[in-house]
């Protein structure tokens, strides 16, 4: 998330149970990396000479690229906005960012025993999915969330 609604989403559990492709896109397809380091700048435009919309505070949130410039990445985050990136604060490991409050289930059906509920704001690491389903792994917990919950999977057949 940006800095400024860094406590907004926090990044928690609230209970623990039982325990699109833009112009200048390289390749034509949009995809998915996270945020590598904390403090990273998102950028008006490629390159250091422009000027600084937002510092990223939130190692692990997707991002989505959707225009690539040389060693820059125009991205879209959660919220929505745009920004131009240095990869150098991006790396492939696929996350997970919960959009609305959801719970994590053993199995990937509705009836499923809750291991977790989730609360807007929290990343975890995408490391499946399955028919409207997504097997994620959050603060030691694995599990599966159902899609609509979830922002950065789009597009995750082959995890």
């Amino acid at each position: 998330m940006r800095l400024g609604f860094a406590a907004a989403a926090a990044v928690c559990l609230l209970s623990l149970n039982a325990a699109a492709a833009g112009p200048g896109a390289a390749d034509g397809a949009s995809r998915f990396l996270s945020l590598r380091t904390d403090g990273a700048n998102g950028r008006r435009g490629p390159g250091l000479e422009h000027r600084i919309d937002w510092i990223y505070a939130r190692p692990g949130l997707p991002l989505l690229v959707t225009g690539e410039s040389g060693p820059w990445r125009r991205v879209r985050d959660p919220d929505g906005g745009e920004v131009w990136m240095h990869t150098q604060n991006l790396e492939p490991r696929r996350m997970a960012y919960v959009r609305t409050a959801a719970d994590m289930r053993s199995h990937p059906r509705a009836g499923a025993r809750v291991k977790a509920h989730l609360a807007p704001g929290v990343i975890g690491a995408l490391t499946g999915c399955e028919e409207g389903w997504l097997r994620i792994a959050i603060g030691g917990r694995v599990g599966w969330v159902e899609a609509p919950a979830i922002w950065g999977a789009e597009g995750c057949a082959g995890l």
